[in-house]
């Protein structure tokens, strides 16, 4: 066999390992750890000595492991994350993102590697399947809002197999009004810079006036995922779910309201085109403060951002009656919702998962490999989904390789 034909066999054999293979397997061990993570969740020790257990597991049993590592290589160049960064970062935001119980369900889950056979295994499993079935559905959900909508939903209790049955409904229709609603009850300005809409019907003459977009604070793409029941991406999306009712800990109802009402203005805000891309790409979030509707800015990568509000300080109020006459008879006679704490804190919680692991820089260099000629990403909604287009890469470039060699 030849040299080119052994280069395209073993880039085949190479993708199985780092990819298909190995993050199928991690979603079977992350079934398999159900049992013993409910057992750890559910016993008598307090939260502080099981998060210092978790933290010492991670650190004594992954953090110098070759497996800590997780790789991925295309055309000799390999981009790569470690898991045992992405495992300590989910732990540090878990609080943060669904209160004391979703930080005992990731310690718990870490504990519970530990009572099997082969802990380091287990630990690198869990990582992955934590980076590959839940950060990378946040990350790439950013620029892919325009495809078809199948969405999987919620549970108070979440076990694998209840999440299962709420899979199969979609996502609530687009609601045409958000927009104008989210304008209207921000202002006409953009919450970050304090920026004008260029619709504003009376903006000051000293501030430039910009083109404004509703942003959704958890985007509508994050529920999409192929209606085949029978489909890798379907059943890839109930370990998601699974993870995301562990982790954000959203009662059954609000989970709900979220994935019917995803175009509800709890869901936005307006935000200037370059603040808004940022936003989406998690290079900034809000961070809650000790008052109601308060908000810090937490930066993470300084770009796309023209301008702070004073104070660092974003402060979210209704004003949409200040631009109905109040002579009118249109006047509102009900208040538009202010976002939802919780929607900002899973965002804000994600943001900094991504950042203090790298996997947010890991997830960009390697979808940035799947660009086409026009510098656009083909649209992924899952782990699954890329996974696929990696082997269809793969398979091409070898029957290239190999049709080559045929000819000469």
């Amino acid at each position: 066999m030849s040299h080119n034909q052994n280069d395209s066999l073993d880039s085949m054999a190479s993708l199985s390992s780092l990819t298909s293979i190995s993050s199928r397997a991690s979603v079977e061990t992350y079934k398999s750890l159900k049992d013993e993570i409910a057992n750890v969740q559910q016993s008598q020790t307090d939260l502080q000595e099981l998060v210092r257990n978790a933290e010492k597991i991670i650190n004594e049993k992954l953090a110098h492991a070759t497996q800590r590592t997780y790789t991925y290589k295309k055309d000799d160049k390999m981009v790569s994350v470690n898991l045992d960064k992405v495992m300590s970062a989910m732990l540090e935001y878990a609080e943060e993102c669904g209160g004391e119980d979703a930080k005992r369900h990731v310690a718990s889950a870490i504990v519970a590697c530990s009572r099997k056979e082969d802990v380091v295994e287990t630990l690198a499993a869990l990582g992955l399947t934590w980076l590959t079935h839940f950060l990378f559905i946040f990350k790439t959900s950013r620029s892919h809002e325009t495809q078809p909508n199948q969405k999987p939903h919620e549970l108070a209790t979440p076990t694998l197999e209840t999440t299962a049955s709420h899979v199969r409904e979609g996502v609530g229709h687009r609601i045409p009004s958000f927009p104008d609603d989210v304008m209207m009850r921000d202002g006409y300005k953009c919450i970050l810079t304090g920026f004008p809409d260029k619709a504003h019907p009376s903006p000051k003459e000293n501030i430039p006036k910009v083109y404004l977009k509703a942003c959704h604070i958890l985007r509508r793409a994050i529920g999409k995922f192929d209606n085949d029941h029978k489909s890798d991406s379907f059943m890839s999306a109930i370990t998601t779910f699974d993870i995301l009712a562990n982790y954000t800990r959203l009662s059954k109802e609000t989970f709900e309201d979220l994935q019917n009402h995803l175009d509800d203005p709890s869901n936005g805000m307006m935000l200037e085109s370059n603040a808004h891309e940022a936003y989406d790409r998690f290079s900034w979030c809000l961070k809650s403060t000790e008052m109601d509707n308060v908000y810090t800015v937490k930066i993470f990568e300084n770009t796309g951002i023209l301008r702070l509000p004073q104070d660092n300080l974003v402060t979210f109020t209704d004003q949409s009656n200040d631009f109905t006459p109040s002579s009118s008879s249109l006047k509102r006679n009900r208040a538009i919702l202010l976002p939802n704490p919780r929607y900002l804190a899973i965002h804000a919680a994600i943001a900094g998962i991504l950042h203090m692991s790298a996997a947010g820089k890991f997830f960009d260099e390697l979808l940035d490999k799947y660009k086409d000629d026009e510098g656009k990403v083909p649209p992924v909604r899952s782990w699954t989904d890329l996974e696929k287009l990696m082997e269809e890469g793969v398979l091409r470039d070898s029957v290239q390789s190999l049709e080559l060699v045929g000819v000469h």
